[in-house]
């Protein structure tokens, strides 16, 4: 039909290209928003895809895993040897074994002392010393072996599997007495030397610690011997006492010092009155008898004030007697040499003032005032020199008794930790070790196959999950469409219509416990899917024109033959005329659905060789005409690319209301592009598990690209269980011909 009659003529198709205004607008993205990703490249990794990738290809995976698991276990279960296995036991307690104390070892922690033993086990040292035992190295098990510790420390197995306290020394291979004796020497070898010598080191420890407590003990008595000496000579042994003492010395000499100062004035004053007694031509004794206590009576030509000499003696007196009431009150010892000092002075100035005789019956002396002051001021500076001595002496010994004394303390306290430390590990020598022996190793009397049954069924387990984990990862990057949100979320094209599968799915879609199915169920069902994507058809499509639609698919066995088909017969049920032209130029197989001949198809026809006519065959279906394949050429081929089929598409829109048009996958060869640029409409036909995602994106691209207009997209397969959304398909519909029953058929 062209643009301005509504009939179809059978003259000559017209040669220009339709009009703008006959092509559909529409856009084929679907509703909402766009996707971020159109080809779902960035998509994470997750459980459920996973199993959704293993659902698709588990009956290969399981094909090839399983008889190749077995394979491998088999031939691993020839090729392991069954070996003779020896092995000895040791207990490794969780504490430190004590007896009646706690110490530092108490709290060791417990892996990490397991784990050095185990790797004292398998040390070259120990496997060196074991080598060494009598008998080994010349054993059968040995002999040809020319690094025997290396080979030892890579056969012998040190675990705990048994339990966590307890250590497995295990050796297998042949000679069953030779590999008994070899695990026993690494044993016995181990307790010797790190386990026994663990005690031997304890005991040298305790003797380290004794020498150390017998010179800190000496440190100590030294100490107490000094500060004894430094007591005595204080005559205190407390730091307070002696403190005190030290005021009283320095008060003592204060008060020699006031009293020296009080003599030296006096001893001016007397100078002064001698020089004055010389002027008056007077002898300057004659005043000998003015001082009390002396003798005589003042003579009549002196004044009173000679009588402050015997003032001055008797305050110096009373300051003596109170200093020793004070002495007295704080030292208990009466013969301490400051007291008995002070009691010298009090006898010296009380013979001073009354006059002691010089022998038995001799009377008092009369001594000259400035003799007794000189006297007395010597007296005075020998006591204060003395004094000052002293003073110093005991500042001295006062802080060497402070400094021992601290230093003694640290030192009593450190002997009494040392001391206690040398009782407790004294103790704890009677403690049973923390490395017992459990089991000596046994001589195997039959040969092990656990080592053997393991290595297969490992192998075997190995190789199945590398091979299900292979085939499904590889599904999983395939990244096939698994759904109808695909086609929406993933490849942002509108879906159009499903064609439901013929299978029930079963279990997540595996075909397990998956009933009978029923064909004329599923007949109503695709006719019903069909009809849906009819309708939606129409609605794009202007009534009063003509139509060519291009059915097309990313890859090779993705429906679009199906599509193709099930298409024109619904258009056919609706009253169109509709011509289906098979233009899969290299693989076609429409003629096969519809039961009709290969050729002569439209590769014939365009080459001129046979008349439209003579191309068409009448299927089945009322309305529904058959354009096969035919045989292609370079001619044919030449043609398309010159103008795309738009004669074809032409002659045959003027013939028939629908022109449906099966072309080959739009990835691999360049007719289908050529032919959707003269194609009022184009369709994409998807697979359900199994067209690839990526490539049904770049078809899309591709289509864009070439500004066709592009509907959307079918899926086939889109339902796997159909039965559960069967409404309207188990109705007594109307009984449907034979012809129609047979095209849903193919």
């Amino acid at each position: 039909m062209n643009s301005n009659n509504q009939s179809w003529p059978a003259g000559n198709a017209p040669q220009s290209q339709p009009s703008k205004s006959a092509v559909p607008n529409f856009s084929s993205r679907p509703n909402g928003p766009t996707p971020a990703s159109s080809d779902g490249t960035d998509r994470p990794i997750t459980l459920w895809g996973l199993l959704d990738a293993f659902r698709r290809r588990w009956i290969p995976a399981l094909a090839v895993a399983i008889p190749a698991a077995l394979l491998v276990a088999g031939i691993l279960w020839q090729m392991v040897p069954a070996e003779y296995e020896s092995s000895a036991l040791l207990k490794i307690h969780q504490y430190e074994k004590i007896v009646a104390t706690d110490t530092k070892q108490r709290g060791s922690e417990f892996l990490n002392y397991r784990n050095s033993q185990i790797n004292f086990l398998k040390s070259r040292p120990i496997l060196t010393s074991a080598m060494r035992v009598e008998g080994i190295r010349e054993c059968r098990l040995m002999k040809g072996k020319s690094y025997p510790v290396e080979w030892l420390e890579e056969e012998l197995e040190v675990d705990f599997d048994i339990s966590d306290e307890f250590i497995r020394i295990t050796l297998a291979g042949e000679f069953p007495e030779d590999l008994a004796a070899v695990v026993n020497a690494v044993k016995d070898v181990y307790l010797d030397e790190v386990v026994y010598n663990d005690r031997n080191e304890k005991i040298e420890s305790l003797r380290t610690l004794e020498e150390k407590f017998k010179e800190l003990n000496e440190n100590v008595r030294k100490n107490q011997d000094r500060i004894a000496q430094l007591a005595k000579d204080l005559g205190t042994g407390e730091s307070k006492t002696a403190v005190i003492r030290l005021g009283l010395v320095q008060e003592k000499l204060q008060g020699l010092q006031q009293d020296l100062r009080d003599i030296n004035d006096e001893i001016r004053r007397e100078d002064s009155l001698r020089q004055y007694l010389k002027e008056q031509g007077l002898p300057v004794n004659s005043y000998a008898s003015t001082i009390p206590g002396l003798g005589g009576s003042p003579p009549a030509g002196l004044s009173g004030g000679m009588m402050d000499q015997s003032s001055m003696l008797q305050r110096s007196l009373m300051m003596v007697q109170q200093k020793i009431q004070r002495f007295r009150a704080s030292i208990r010892d009466p013969r301490h040499p400051d007291l008995v000092a002070l009691q010298q002075q009090e006898r010296e100035l009380k013979q001073m003032l009354g006059g002691m005789p010089t022998g038995e019956g001799d009377a008092p002396i009369a001594l000259s005032k400035y003799t007794l002051l000189m006297k007395q001021k010597e007296k005075l500076e020998a006591e204060r020199k003395a004094t000052e001595d002293q003073f110093e002496i005991l500042s001295s010994r006062a802080i060497d008794l402070e400094r021992e004394q601290a230093d003694i303390e640290y030192l009593v306290e450190t002997r009494d930790a040392l001391a206690k430390q040398i009782a407790n590990q004294r103790i704890e020598l009677d403690a049973p070790l923390r490395v017992t022996e459990v089991q000596k190793a046994n001589i195997p009397e039959k040969r092990d196959i656990s080592s053997r049954a393991q290595a297969s069924i490992m192998s075997g387990f190995g190789v199945f999950a590398l091979i299900i984990g292979g085939f499904t990862m590889f599904e999983w990057f395939s990244h096939r469409v698994g759904s109808t949100s695909d086609i929406a979320n993933a490849v942002n094209l509108r879906l159009i219509g499903t064609i439901p599968s013929p299978d029930k799915g079963g279990v997540l879609g595996l075909g397990i416990f998956a009933g009978k199915v029923d064909y004329d169920e599923w007949n109503r069902a695709v006719i019903e899917s069909m009809d849906v994507v009819r309708t939606y058809l129409m609605r794009h499509i202007d009534p009063r024109r003509s139509a060519s639609l291009l059915i097309t698919s990313a890859s090779a066995n993705e429906g679009k033959t199906t599509v193709s088909c099930q298409l024109a017969a619904s258009l056919a049920r609706a009253g169109k005329r509709v011509a289906l032209v098979d233009c899969d130029f290299r693989r076609p197989s429409a003629h096969l659905m519809l039961e009709g001949a290969e050729g002569p198809g439209i590769c014939e026809y365009m080459r001129g060789e046979v008349a439209l006519t003579d191309v068409c065959q009448q299927t089945q279906a009322d309305g529904l005409t058959f354009i096969a394949a035919g045989q292609v050429d370079q001619t044919v081929l030449q043609k398309l690319s010159a103008d795309g089929g738009r004669a074809m598409i032409n002659t045959l829109k003027e013939q028939f209301d629908f022109v449906i048009i099966d072309t080959s996958p739009l990835l691999f060869v360049a007719e289908p592009s050529m032919l959707a640029q003269n194609a009022d409409i184009v369709l994409l036909s998807t697979r359900k598990d199994y067209s690839r995602i990526p490539y049904v994106a770049q078809s899309r691209d591709s289509l864009r690209s070439l500004q066709v207009p592009l509907l959307g997209a079918v899926m086939v397969g889109s339902d796997s269980d159909f039965q559960r959304q069967s409404y309207g398909y188990r109705q007594e519909l109307q009984k449907q011909t034979p012809e129609r029953s047979q095209l849903v058929r193919g």
